[in-house]
């Protein structure tokens, strides 16, 4: 990466509103940082934090409405020190203020603590609330002591209890959990609000590859296809949405995230590999066509962050559509979006067959790895976005998006240099994220003295489990202990708080299950150029079996290798399995490897 491209801070000041009339530039919107919170303890002034996204729906009505009123500019302008922050860009001050969805408004004293929060509010609410707040501030009110110091006290009791290894109970437990919730009318999970999970549904299709249970078959199918033909999907343009506000999954909020849709496409893919349902691929490619013409670069490879929403566009017909200039796409390039896109482009490489996934999932992550990973040595890690500059580093969870992608890219046979990469990663994770005294991984780098919360490090479940997941797979790899270990002790951090975090622990599930499953590894000697050898390895991913773990030796780069295992090659592709510490002998014929494996990962 070139060294102006990189940019330690959080991005540029430029604010983004909604793409209709609005006056909220007239509010004096400072971006996050020191110099905003030295400024309100000059003035003696709360902090205003407005936390949005370019696809959200509300924020957009509350920047054409609440932030267009004349008195509630004037009142934020006296009053108020007031920062914008975009949710997409600054997960980090987003995961630590978000008062429970977009838009946020939180006030925040000089010293960066929270008082309170809310979300969308009418002018008329939002100009009392502004009086009333800083009134009490003003007068050194003691509601307004009391308010930090019990966010404080929350803050203090959410620390993780000590470490308790995860057993074999963890997906039980979590299944129990997400069949309470199970909606056995509509299909999905909760009573109201439809959101897809994927997470969940991860978990219950790796619970399915590893054996027929018939009530998570049927909560899996009728959720994919309720989502498939209700109103959450995108039958004209392909995508879902990002969820639906009623339980039949009806009236959805139109924006469109590729992060969401990248899971989704691993998720039907992954549904077509188990129930062999033709529906579900055609789902999966759906999607895939959509990535392809709305979201993607066709000069760099990477894809766009996000589409808006406009409920008028996607209520029309094709040819409506036509006649209509689309929503907007927000072309920011984010580092975990494009990883996950990359490794569900290529698991659905894996079950179709079609190349143009494989493609398309190289030139995404390899935009990242060019343009947003700064090398190991430098302690940055991964940045975060790239606006024409690279913003953000050192962030958790894209430094384990990449580490996945990069494993996703060596096992379908891209190269040895991917598996070189992601011990890079792994390397960095370890050294520059890892709590070397009671494990895990932190959320980001050490953030900066004087901006709030930021300053205090965390541990986040799904981002450690998805850690933990990518450092287990390496670890099988390469052999080299100290990734599992590291993976193990991470996952030991969450054992006592897992089940109180509900459906957003599943991806906790799934890391448990392949800490804890049998591992099993296939090698797979050919030339990886050779369609024969690429046919080979596209076999090893085909198995129903929930984790494997592909090594693929060129006989002419690794000869040595072959030599100290005892695996041949006499010009022809052979793939060897080992289930734990079980070889089985080699399989020549391509057609026979997922059944050897699935017979071999069930004996």
């Amino acid at each position: 990466m070139a060294e102006q491209e990189i940019n330690q801070d959080g991005g540029s000041p430029e604010f983004r509103f909604s793409p209709r009339p609005n006056r909220a530039a007239e509010i004096d919107w400072r971006p996050w940082g020191a110099g905003a919170f030295a400024r309100a303890g000059q003035a003696s002034r709360l902090v205003l934090l407005a936390i949005s996204a370019p696809w959200c729906h509300w924020c957009h009505v509350m920047d054409e409405t609440t932030y267009s009123d004349g008195e509630v500019i004037r009142l934020i302008n006296e009053n108020y020190i007031p920062v914008r922050v975009d949710s997409d860009r600054r997960p980090d001050i987003n995961a630590r203020y978000n008062q429970g969805g977009w838009p946020t408004l939180a006030f925040l004293t000089p010293a960066g603590e929270l008082i309170g929060g809310t979300t969308y509010l009418p002018s008329d609410q939002m100009q009392k609330l502004l009086m009333d707040i800083s009134g009490l501030y003003r007068a050194g009110s003691d509601q307004v002591t009391a308010a930090v110091e019990g966010i404080r006290r929350q803050r203090s009791e959410m620390s993780l209890p000590a470490a308790q290894p995860p057993d074999g109970t963890v997906a039980a437990n979590l299944l129990e959990v997400i069949g309470d919730l199970y909606d056995q009318e509509y299909g999905g999970f909760g009573p109201v609000a439809k959101f897809p999970y994927p997470g969940v549904l991860n978990l219950l299709l790796n619970t399915l590859l590893d054996g027929y249970i018939e009530t998570l078959d049927i909560m899996l199918r009728a959720t994919l296809d309720a989502m498939a033909t209700g109103g959450l999907y995108d039958r004209i343009e392909g995508g879902f949405f990002r969820y639906a506000t009623e339980r039949d999954w009806s009236s959805p909020h139109y924006e469109k995230l590729l992060e969401d849709n990248a899971a989704l496409m691993s998720v039907y893919a992954q549904a077509f590999l188990l129930t062999g349902e033709q529906g579900y691929e055609s789902v999966a490619r759906d999607i895939g066509r959509y990535l392809a013409a709305k979201l993607l670069d066709p000069k760099t490879g990477a894809f766009a962050g996000s589409q808006d929403a406009d409920e008028t566009y996607y209520n029309l017909d094709a040819s409506g559509r036509e006649q209509k200039e689309p929503p907007a796409v927000d072309p920011t390039v984010y580092a975990g979006a494009n990883c996950a896109a990359a490794s569900s482009l290529l698991k659905l490489y894996q079950v179709s067959g079609d190349s143009q996934y494989h493609e398309l999932a190289l030139g995404a992550l390899g935009f990242v790895w060019e343009q947003l990973w700064s090398g190991a040595e430098t302690g940055q890690g991964v940045y975060h976005y790239f606006d024409g500059q690279a913003h953000l580093p050192g962030q958790l969870a894209d430094a384990a998006r990449l580490l996945e992608a990069c494993m996703d890219a060596y096992e379908t046979g891209a190269g040895e240099l991917w598996l070189d990469r992601a011990i890079a990663v792994g390397g960095w994770l370890l050294k520059a994220l890892e709590d070397d005294k009671d494990g895990g991984f932190y959320d980001g780098l050490p953030g900066p003295e004087g901006e709030g919360y930021l300053s205090q490090r965390e541990k986040l479940l799904t981002e450690n489990s998805v850690t933990a997941g990518g450092l287990i797979r390496l670890a099988q790899t390469t052999g080299q202990p100290r990734f599992g270990d590291a993976a193990a002790r991470a996952l030991a951090c969450f054992g006592g708080v897992y089940v109180e975090r509900g459906v957003l622990a599943a991806e906790y599930a799934v890391a448990v299950q392949r800490l804890l499953d049998p591992p099993v590894r296939v090698t797979i000697v050919g030339p990886p150029a050779e369609m024969a050898t690429r046919e080979m390895i596209r076999a090893a991913h085909r198995a129903r079996i929930p984790f494997r773990s592909v090594e693929i030796l060129d006989p002419e780069v690794h000869g040595e290798d072959l030599e100290a295992t005892g695996y041949g090659y006499a010009g022809q592709p052979v793939a060897y399995i080992c289930i734990g510490a079980s070889c089985q002998p080699a399989v020549f014929d391509p057609g026979d490897l997922p059944e050897r494996l699935e017979k071999g990962r069930r004996s």
